[in-house]
């Protein structure tokens, strides 16, 4: 039904509440924005290091934080208990790096500055899934989302451009993160989202257009891998629906992809006049499907000190910063198991296995977030710490989980009963 006559054939008062509604879910949507998307895309922390912003970043974290939890309440706040039971696995991180200090950070100057860090992701991430317990939550998603993917994006395409220097390793583009795999994880991640909530099959294939050479030119073997699989997952579920106009596209983008592999070759492989043979072995294998070279010897190296260090301490663990600061597994599972122990790692599997098994049964629903929540584990050790990954695992939670408990602030009111008149006697 169109939903103009429908409005216009409410009552004044029923105007005037709708309109009151979206405006709050409108001021919802742009302080989501203004916290999610710097703090996904880590551009706060770039703006810091290089004196862009007049702020402290806490203070704007803060700020924000704030403003994004009081319009939640006011948008009519349902909880859904599985999305924040997932973030026990943070919780015990940053416990454990606060109170017992197994292990200490002096990395950053004081293992106090590491907590406070560890202390600004939980808050952002708690946030994140409190954002999706509003009413309008679908549309927020959406929003935040696609302007996460995009901005991750756009700088990529501002450093291949030539204008700043962001990237910690020559040849490959990285972005406000500075770690060349971290876009391809925020876009994948986003994708997922945005595929389990959208339905407009070619309005999010145009966003993929969009987004698809920013991963191109990161060269990371593990995000062209995952969005590869995605891609595939959400092509194979629209095949039938769009087979013709797939077609097309392919033969459209086929040539496109040709010629940007060739700019892509020339460009990232050369630093000036010398060039660089590790961009150029990268590339090949990538391009020539070569997995035997697609394999990185260090991180195998790294993966197996890793499992030996988890198994000194099996059960606890060394404590918070270890798995990702004297052993860098590059896994998140041998990661969380050096950090915290055995029982982090079945809280965190025990979590994604839940949300599998509930999608199985819902028919897939939200299926496309599981694959890049699953995917990237052994690719990277700090996804619990990513407030973007547990966004995709809120969404498909709450894609899944159909029970809430609604927030209230006052009961409704009883409709008075009239006293009934007694009988007449006979």
């Amino acid at each position: 039904m169109n939903a103009a006559p429908a409005f216009q054939r409410m009552s004044p008062v029923a105007k005037a509440a709708e309109k009151s509604r979206e405006r709050l879910a409108r001021l919802l949507i742009l302080f989501s924005l203004a916290l999610l998307v710097p703090s996904m895309t880590k551009y706060l922390t770039w703006a810091d290091s290089v004196g862009v912003i007049p702020f402290k970043p806490r203070d704007y974290t803060l700020l924000t934080v704030a403003a994004v939890s009081f319009m939640v309440l006011l948008n009519k706040p349902s909880i859904c208990p599985p999305s924040f039971l997932m973030l026990i696995v943070p919780l015990l991180r940053v416990l454990d790096a606060a109170f017992l200090q197994r292990f200490t950070i002096t990395a950053l100057g004081d293992h106090s500055i590491v907590v406070m860090s560890l202390i600004s992701n939980l808050l952002v991430t708690f946030t994140t899934v409190f954002c999706l317990s509003s009413e309008p939550w679908r549309r927020v998603a959406i929003w935040v989302a696609v302007c996460t993917a995009l901005f991750s994006a756009a700088g990529v395409y501002y450093e291949f451009m030539g204008f700043r220097a962001f990237t910690r390793i020559p040849g490959r583009m990285a972005g406000y993160s500075t770690d060349p795999n971290d876009p391809p994880i925020i876009i994948s991640l986003m994708l997922s989202a945005l595929f389990s909530l959208n339905p407009r099959f070619w309005w999010n294939m145009v966003l993929v257009a969009v987004l698809t050479p920013a991963i191109a030119l990161t060269l990371s073997r593990s995000g062209m891998a995952v969005f590869s699989c995605l891609m595939l997952c959400y092509i194979l579920a629209n095949l039938r629906q769009h087979f013709m106009g797939m077609l097309i596209a392919a033969a459209v983008s086929i040539p496109l992809a040709i010629g940007g592999v060739t700019i892509l070759a020339q460009t990232s492989t050369k630093v000036g006049l010398i060039t660089n043979k590790d961009t150029t072995d990268r590339l090949q294998a990538i391009y020539e499907l070569d997995f035997e070279r697609i394999k990185s010897p260090e991180r195998g190296k790294d993966l197996q000190d890793g499992w030996e260090a988890a198994g000194k301490k099996p059960l606890w663990g060394h404590g918070t910063g270890a798995g990702t600061s004297i052993w860098k597994p590059h896994n998140q599972i041998v990661a969380l198991w050096i950090d915290i122990g055995i029982p982090g790692v079945l809280l965190y599997i025990g979590g994604l296995v839940l949300l599998t098994f509930r999608c199985c049964t819902m028919g897939l629903r939200g299926g496309y977030c599981l694959v890049p929540l699953w995917l990237f584990i052994p690719c990277s050790q700090i996804l619990v710490e990513s407030p973007h990954y547990w966004f995709a695992a809120a969404v498909c939670s709450n894609l899944v989980f159909t029970g809430r408990f609604r927030l209230v602030l006052r009961s409704p009111a009883k409709p008075q009963t009239t006293p009934h008149a007694p009988l007449p006697q006979s």
